[in-house]
């Protein structure tokens, strides 16, 4: 695998475009630096698409209903991340595209401005660091000819130290917390 340089950085607010990597091991500063990005998301008058769990999506709200207007909180989307990478019964990357007329009316990709987070979770299965790393290559392309900021955050803790750095073959940007 080839190895490429990943430029390691410790918050997202000055980034607008670029494939991260994060790998989190405290439930809190997670959920922080999803507000963060979010918050720095409109500054830069980008739509955030936040792909995370069911248990953590409320958290998140909760600290988002605090901090922004109702007019913020619109150009913020919720999806299952089960549903996201399991909609065709097995594991794989989906455009976020694909998913954006459906979120938002009168979406138009010419005149819209998206970031995406998303938390890749799966279960016990023993396939899925081949099609982890065939997820990100196809995120990677999307990414790039989209000129949009994607974040990929992974459990450190469910991470071998193979799979991390398979992983950073395919990032612009690691996150260190």
């Amino acid at each position: 695998m080839e190895k490429r340089d990943v430029k390691v950085i410790n918050q997202l607010n000055d980034l607008t475009e670029g494939h991260v990597l994060y790998f989190f091991e405290d439930i809190n500063t997670y959920i922080n630096n999803i507000i963060d990005f979010v918050i720095s998301g409109l500054d830069h008058n980008q739509y955030s698409l936040i792909i995370e769990n069911d248990r953590i999506v409320p958290l998140i709200e909760k600290k988002l209903a605090v901090l922004l207007n109702e007019s913020q909180i619109s150009k913020v989307k919720f999806i299952n991340n089960y549903d996201f990478y399991f909609a065709n019964g097995d594991f794989a990357c989906n455009s976020i595209f694909d998913y954006l007329p459906r979120l938002y009316k009168g979406y138009n990709e010419q005149e819209f401005r998206v970031r995406s987070w998303a938390h890749i979770e799966w279960g016990d299965i023993s396939y899925i660091h081949n099609k982890l790393t065939e997820s990100e290559k196809e995120a990677e392309i999307i990414v790039s000819r989209k000129g949009i900021l994607s974040v990929c955050a992974y459990d450190s803790d469910r991470m071998s130290e193979e799979l991390k750095t398979n992983l950073q073959c395919h990032h612009n940007f690691l996150i260190r917390n």
